[in-house]
């Protein structure tokens, strides 16, 4: 599944305003409850969730990317936001660097295929040379998603 496939630009938010990647992760959340794709009854489960495996298995990627995901029986479909922050994000990446885009992502429970092939794809786009940096000068949420279906395309 393609990036642009899981986002809409009321799904992204530049400018992250997070500390660090607990708040990071719990912005991400909020958005989703903002625009009605999880209720606020689902957020603490939710947000559980992708804390539970960031603890176990980390988020922060390399080259500015963090992309904390989860599993939860509380969605039907897999849920998507997206994040920018210029000054970065600490998120114990692999490369020791703070994260500048933040993809948060949760899957059906029944679905864990999905969750692997989403997070391959996901490693796979978001670490292209130059491709971060693209995302984080975007101008606003339109001009990123932008970005991203033409970085799909190509």
């Amino acid at each position: 599944m393609l990036l642009s496939e899981m986002l809409r630009p009321d799904l992204i938010k530049v400018g992250l305003e997070a500390e660090n990647k607990k708040e990071a992760i719990g912005e991400l959340v909020d958005l989703l409850v903002q625009q009605h794709e999880i209720s606020m009854a689902q957020r603490p489960g939710i947000l559980e969730a992708i804390l539970e495996n960031d603890a176990k298995s980390g988020a922060g990627m390399e080259k500015g990317v963090a992309i904390p995901h989860g599993l939860s029986d509380r969605v039907d479909d897999i849920l998507c936001a997206l994040g920018t922050a210029k000054k970065g994000v600490p998120f114990d990446s692999l490369d020791g660097n703070p994260a500048n885009v933040v993809v948060l992502f949760i899957v059906p429970k029944r679905n864990t295929a999905l969750e692997v092939r989403t997070l391959s794809g996901l490693h796979g786009l978001l670490t292209r040379p130059g491709f971060t940096e693209k995302l984080v000068t975007a101008a606003d949420a339109e001009a990123l998603y932008r970005i991203i279906q033409s970085e799909e395309q190509a």
